[in-house]
């Protein structure tokens, strides 16, 4: 009997044993099945991920062939890239007239069995500089009791659109205020807050910033100049002809002045104590100036016209003196800005330097903001998404 209780113990111990190898071998066979499906989902994730960087990559070299070319709507087939290729269509307007000048990216990304798709939409970056009341490349300085603020020559006169907001200062460099300074609106740089010295006394009725994006103040080409040299109205287009040396190129008045629509010209520009300029009604009147603008005592240029009419685009510097008014912008990015005792200036300046002193006062016209000089100079994506 007990020979026959331990034979079938030795059974039992053998079905166990069996039974457990079994069960071993079947979660081996399970964890290496699940262990080839995890190696599978990764590899297939890195694959996918490396398709979308490659998608991403043609997207890019897409907006750079478009910054080198705004024409460009050829696109790309086919380009090995990091192990794979993409291939890159463009849809502008001239495929589809609603997107105007917007431009459709659509980049397909391959490598091994995964593939992406994004499409990317890009517009054109406008250059319109006169965003701001005053803003330098460089430094500002305002002092003395010297104000600004602004107004909408678009809706009404500056008495009825004033506004002690948005005639903002802004800078790549320092801004300095003291003795009384006061800016309606906001004071921004792209420096750092040690570039900011707003001293006791200073008004500031917007905000304060001092990380701000750098602004990007473009050179005039001197193609543009060039241009304007051999193809301008000084001669038929100046209403009193001494005012005009066309063997130096100079401009100097002590009297009366009228412009009529067109380009001018000049190596110097200079209106002498009391002396005036006037722009004809209608007129949009551009002036290149090689040399210096120096508007005298008590000196008009413009007076209660649009600014947006009359553009000063210079290589050198501006001083508008003594009690001197000025309707109009100046644009020059490596010259400098003087006003002074009780000068008026109603418009925009961008320069490398500023300052405004001894109530000196300054009236930005918010309708500048649209205005836009030199046409695309590049593009940027603003949204984009994976298909």
């Amino acid at each position: 009997m007990r020979a026959k209780i331990l034979k079938n113990e030795k059974g039992s111990a053998l079905l166990i044993s069996l039974m457990l190898m079994g069960m071993l071998t079947l979660l081996a066979i399970m964890a290496v099945r699940s262990s080839n499906t995890d190696i599978d989902l990764a590899f297939n994730q890195i694959n996918s991920d490396k398709s979308f960087y490659i998608a991403e990559a043609g997207a890019k070299r897409s907006i750079a062939k478009l910054n080198d070319d705004p024409t460009w709507t050829t696109g790309f087939s086919n380009i090995s890239f990091n192990g794979g290729t993409y291939t890159v269509q463009i849809t502008d307007s001239s495929i589809n007239a609603a997107l105007d000048d917007t431009i459709i990216i659509t980049s397909s990304g391959w490598t091994m069995d995964a593939q992406s798709t994004i499409e990317m939409t890009v517009v054109p970056i406008i250059n319109n500089p006169f965003r701001y009341a005053l803003f330098a490349d460089d430094d500002v300085e305002l002092k003395n009791s010297m104000m600004t603020d602004s107004y909408n020559s678009d809706s009404g006169s500056y008495a009825s659109t004033r506004d002690t907001l948005y005639g903002d200062v802004g800078s790549n460099g320092t801004i300095t205020l003291k003795n009384g300074a006061s800016v309606g609106g906001d004071v921004t740089t792209s420096s750092d807050s040690t570039s900011l010295d707003i001293n006791a006394g200073a008004i500031v009725t917007g905000d304060v910033r001092s990380d701000a994006p750098e602004e990007t103040v473009d050179p005039i080409p001197q193609t543009e100049f060039d241009l304007a040299a051999l193809n301008n109205d000084n001669l038929t287009g100046i209403s009193d002809p001494s005012a005009y040396n066309s063997s130096t190129d100079a401009f100097e008045t002590n009297g009366t002045v009228t412009l009529s629509d067109g380009t001018y010209y000049f190596s110097s520009f200079i209106l002498k104590n009391s002396a005036e300029l006037i722009i004809a009604p209608g007129a949009d009147v551009t002036i290149y100036v090689t040399g210096d603008i120096e508007i005298k005592n008590s000196g008009g240029v413009n007076i209660g016209g649009n600014p947006a009419d009359l553009m000063f685009f210079s290589q050198g510097d501006i001083v508008l003196k003594n009690s001197g008014d000025l309707y109009g912008t100046f644009y020059s990015p490596d010259g400098d800005a003087d006003l002074r005792n009780s000068a008026d200036f109603y418009g925009s300046i961008v320069a490398n330097t500023i300052i405004v002193h001894n109530s000196a006062n300054f009236h930005y016209d918010r309708n500048l903001e649209k205005i836009t000089i030199g046409g695309i100079i590049g593009y940027e994506a603003v949204a984009w998404r994976e298909l």
